[in-house]
């Protein structure tokens, strides 16, 4: 079963040599793979996953990226690396991340997964 759970945060950067200081509004995406419980029938209780997140974001969250240990070059695959890092041995069954930006339908984005990738060739 996948379970997933998403948050947001503001946050600043620059990303020299490109534009200069400026900032945006992410959204993360986090997927949980599990057993489902034998009672509530979730693989991961989502009131102590929140716990982890409410951690994370507070070191994202109207922050200055560049200043952030980790973080001195954050793209959007640099940050997507490391939230993945920094929740993937807290939270047991972490097996994706997502990160984006912009609104819905004009966003851009990454994502890290911890699941093999399978290449299928494409069809002749």
């Amino acid at each position: 079963m996948e379970t997933f759970k998403e948050f947001t945060f503001e946050a600043a950067h620059r990303s020299p040599p490109f534009e200069g200081l400026h900032g945006h509004s992410f959204k993360v995406r986090l997927v949980f793979v599990g057993e489902p419980h034998p009672t509530f029938g979730w693989s991961h209780n989502l009131y102590d996953v929140e716990k982890q997140i409410s951690e994370l974001r507070s070191h994202l969250d109207h922050k200055y990226l560049n200043d952030i240990e980790g973080l001195s070059y954050p793209t959007l695959e640099n940050v997507t690396s490391w939230i993945f890092k920094e929740l993937h041995s807290r939270i047991a069954g972490l097996v994706r991340v997502e990160l984006s930006r912009g609104r819905d339908g004009d966003a851009e984005g990454c994502s890290i997964s911890a699941l093999p990738l399978i290449i299928t060739p494409a069809a002749a």
